[in-house]
């Protein structure tokens, strides 16, 4: 009785193994290959379940690690869903300002788009890792992981800042999310536009809303030629119709014009201390660990420096700009009323927290 020699029985073994590998491997990519497939074509629903779980999170009382991670998942998954409908459908018509210049930024410079997918992955994960944090050292460690957190953010803020040529940083990656055309509107006209071909006519109440229709059609009284009815929506007056359609000055303007750069020092200096102003106030409160969460000095720091950029930046702006504060665009007034209703937060952290909110 022959028997197989050892080493070629290992020999097919680990050939058969190789061979199966590349499959293996392939998996993975494939898996997620169906799974953009499944977003793309049900990205009306996908979307409506990504708003039911954010409310889900509100809703339910308590903040407990659970319901934090759901939460940190849930906006994450949005990211990636945004990111992903981006290339499969058009951009709002027209695009928001804020769309318009973050794009025009992530589309030229990668090192844009990876900063500011960086941040805004940082800013969505860091409650929950404090809460990790803390349950795991304390404020120690809780603290340390601020310092950590904020140095990476203000690092992203900063190179966001140096590829766009000095310019205010804006904070964003791609603008909102495209336009998704609404599957449920087609399939209604789909079927309205059957039942219409297998009844061989139109209904009583069909044929009374074209009648209405062409009576508010206009004709011109020397041409005799007829006007259509404006496309306006439920409700909507001819005056909101045109408003929406007027070209501003800001809708001429290039991508990249949206922000003017910053040519003074104290400009810069400005949105210097702006970007650092966390790390400085994590620091400080580094360095209590905890000990006396009263003190002011910490609280008083991280505003002041706010404040002083705040004030640098609005002194800028009366010196530089052509005009003052209605020589701005629209992008430049929307970033600085979102940094003065961020001072708000000023109330919710630190001393004036623990002595005066709570």
């Amino acid at each position: 009785m022959a028997v197989g020699h050892p080493t070629n029985t290992m020999t097919e073994l680990y050939k058969q193994a190789q061979s199966r590998i590349p499959a293996t491997i392939s998996l993975p990519s494939q898996w997620l290959k169906s799974y953009e497939g499944f977003v793309t074509k049900n990205a009306s629903s996908v979307s409506q379940i990504e708003s039911a779980l954010q409310s889900l999170t509100y809703i339910i009382p308590g903040i407990t690690s659970a319901l934090r991670y759901f939460h940190t998942s849930t906006l994450l998954l949005s990211l990636y869903h945004t990111s992903l409908l981006r290339r499969h459908f058009p951009s709002p018509s027209p695009p928001s300002p804020h769309t318009r210049y973050t794009t025009y930024f992530t589309a030229r410079s990668r090192l844009y788009s990876q900063s500011a997918i960086l941040l805004q992955t940082v800013q969505y994960t860091e409650l929950l890792c404090e809460m990790f944090f803390k349950r795991r050292g304390g404020d120690k460690a809780r603290w340390r992981l601020v310092v950590v957190l904020e140095v990476i953010k203000a690092i992203c803020r900063a190179v966001m800042y140096w590829v766009t040529g000095r310019r205010t940083v804006v904070e964003g990656v791609g603008g909102e999310r495209p336009s998704i055309p609404d599957s449920s509107s087609n399939t209604e006209v789909r079927e309205e536009e059957d039942g219409s071909l297998i009844g061989g006519h139109s209904s009583d109440d069909e044929e009374a809303s074209v009648k209405e229709e062409r009576s508010k059609e206009w004709f011109m009284p020397r041409t005799g030629m007829k006007l259509p009815v404006l496309p306006t929506q439920d409700g909507e007056s001819i005056t909101d119709f045109l408003s929406k359609r007027v070209i501003g000055a800001d809708d001429i303007k290039a991508a990249n014009q949206l922000v003017r750069k910053i040519g003074s020092f104290q400009g810069q200096v400005a949105e210097m201390v702006w970007i650092l102003r966390p790390v400085v106030y994590a620091l400080a409160m580094q360095r209590l660990q905890g000990r006396n969460r009263k003190d002011w000095r910490p609280w008083l720091l991280g505003l002041g420096m706010e404040v002083a950029a705040r004030e640098l930046g609005k002194k800028e702006v009366r010196e530089r700009t052509a005009g003052g504060w209605r020589g701005m665009t629209g992008l430049e007034k929307e970033e600085l009323k979102r940094r003065g209703w961020s001072m708000a937060w000023w109330g919710m952290r630190g001393a004036f927290y623990e002595n005066v909110t709570r």
